[in-house]
């Protein structure tokens, strides 16, 4: 029986979506709003349009990971709060939202006007709810209609790139708020684009990246290990990839240079450099384009480990060990070989 195709956006749930234009010239120190009359009543093309921008989200941008910041005067942080306090509704807090962007874009001389999307949906597959903002143009491949502030049709609906956006797991932030988890690091990220014109949308949101350099190394090596188990890669392969990955992250470390999850992706698969880093970003793995690295954290990267069932006895070997066929780890058999490695001088008394 042939498997049954399932539509783009199938596991969308729409909550609320829409759309709100503000106009701005870039070189200006004014702008106004447009504001949507009421939000859209989602179809397929709005699922598809969300479908696909959170799946590019993730791929084609490599967003950064944070948390609110801690100011009082976080205007967003309070709009979105009272929204999903139930205090007020979708609409009202979109259009909340607009009035403090204007005041922010307003004074920002490079910036430009354009749209902004506002949708709250729900991941049926993922079983997470999400607030999603973008900040685009209409020559990004989704044509809107300038007057009923709708997705008029799609027609590239392959995103290359986007610029400004945010996207907000209202599920764990609800759980560290409400709950109090601790294990919860991170609810919110977001694509910074341009350097210049990207300041006052991270001002607009209010956010703070507060992930330690610990926390940071350990998503990378989380996500490492899983992308090596999900490729099926044997014992070898592991072993050489974890390895190029190390004496690039030792090499950072030691020049004092930043670790880039894009240059980890092509050292991975040169023939697919884009291919680890789309599987590390996702917010599964949340881990942003530069990493904070933490010496003793990513030390394991450059390692393999073998345990008893019992736990009496741990066994650590560099990767190169391995790869030289020094030590060699029989699993039908259960047995550790080590070869032409000399102990004495680490057992002697």
């Amino acid at each position: 029986m042939a498997k049954k195709i399932k539509k783009i956006g199938h596991n969308i749930n729409m909550k609320g979506f829409v759309i709100h234009k503000i106009n701005k010239t870039r070189g200006e120190r004014r702008a106004n709003l447009k504001l949507a009359k009421s939000i859209i009543s989602p179809t397929d093309k709005e699922k598809k349009f969300v479908a696909i921008t959170s799946d590019a989200y993730y791929k084609k941008s490599a967003p950064t990971y944070g948390i609110f910041d801690d100011l009082e005067t976080n205007r967003f942080k309070k709009a979105l709060l009272s929204y999903n306090n139930k205090q007020e509704d979708f609409f009202t807090f979109s259009c909340n939202c607009m009035d403090y962007y204007k005041y922010i874009i307003k004074d920002v001389a490079p910036a430009t006007g354009g749209f902004l999307v506002f949708t709250n949906y729900i991941d049926t597959e993922k079983n997470y709810e999400f607030l999603l903002i973008l900040a685009i143009n209409n020559k990004d491949g989704y044509v809107f209609n300038e007057e009923k502030l709708t997705i008029e049709d799609i027609k590239n609906i392959e995103l290359n790139k986007i610029d400004l956006a945010c996207q907000i797991n209202l599920t764990r932030l609800n759980d560290f708020i409400v709950n109090n988890n601790t294990d919860v690091k991170t609810y919110l990220s977001l694509i910074k684009g341009n350097k210049e014109l990207s300041a006052y949308f991270i001002k607009f949101i209010g956010t703070a990246n507060k992930t330690t350099s610990t926390e940071s190394s350990k998503r990378l090596v989380n996500a490492l290990d899983q992308f090596c188990q999900n490729n099926n890669y044997n014992r070898e392969q592991t072993a050489e990839t974890k390895n190029r990955v190390s004496n690039y992250c030792k090499d950072c470390l030691k020049e004092k240079k930043e670790i880039s999850l894009s240059a980890i992706s092509a050292l991975i698969d040169n023939e697919n450099p884009d291919l680890f880093k789309e599987f590390a970003s996702d917010e599964d793995y949340g881990v942003d384009e530069i990493i904070s690295g933490d010496p003793s954290v990513l030390r394991s990267v450059g390692s393999v480990k073998y345990k008893d069932k019992e736990g009496k006895l741990s066994v650590e070997f560099s990767n190169e060990l391995l790869l030289s066929k020094q030590v060699i780890y029989d699993d039908s058999k259960k047995l550790l070989t080590i070869k032409n490695i000399s102990l004495s001088d680490q057992i002697s008394n």
